[in-house]
């Protein structure tokens, strides 16, 4: 994926269609239909790309809850392929309850499926909301405008 507006282009375009990705249709169909909306060549193959490895399911099949109090530490590839900025806000989000350790787990694990580093923080929350709406996550308006208000003042 190559830029940050590009991202979260990407995202509304999906969150606005699509329920889920259950209801994304399959990869040909739905680079047409990106194609249509005005999405350049190389956005659509990439989009499709990641909607196709989101549809995966993950490698990792053990998750184990955390106790009270206790803290994660993130390996240096994780915090290399994230970034500091981005680890602090899925602490913020756990926190706030918008997320719980275990989803954090399945956000990290994508995170890490991806071939580049995230590029900034504004990336990385579109990225967020792209893996919380493929995996039916509950997306609040609170949410959606926490993380995005950014990109509002940026676009507009």
């Amino acid at each position: 994926m190559t830029g940050t507006y590009f991202v979260v282009d990407i995202f509304f375009y999906l969150f606005e269609n699509y329920n889920g990705i259950a209801q994304c249709p399959d990869a040909l169909t739905l680079a047409r239909r990106m194609s249509y909306e005005g999405f350049d060549e190389h956005e659509v193959r990439a989009a499709v790309l990641w909607i196709e490895q989101l549809r995966q399911p993950l490698p990792m099949t053990q998750y184990h809850r955390m106790t009270q109090g206790s803290s994660r530490v993130y390996h240096s590839s994780e915090r290399s392929q994230i970034g500091d900025e981005g680890i602090a806000l899925l602490a913020q989000l756990e926190q706030a309850g918008s997320i719980d350790d275990i989803q954090r787990e399945r956000i990290v694990e994508r995170c890490m499926l991806l071939p580049h580093a995230m590029t900034s923080v504004d990336q990385f929350k579109a990225l967020l909301l792209t893996i919380m709406w493929a995996e039916n996550h509950d997306i609040d308006e609170l949410l959606l405008h926490s993380l995005l208000d950014h990109f509002d003042d940026v676009m507009h």
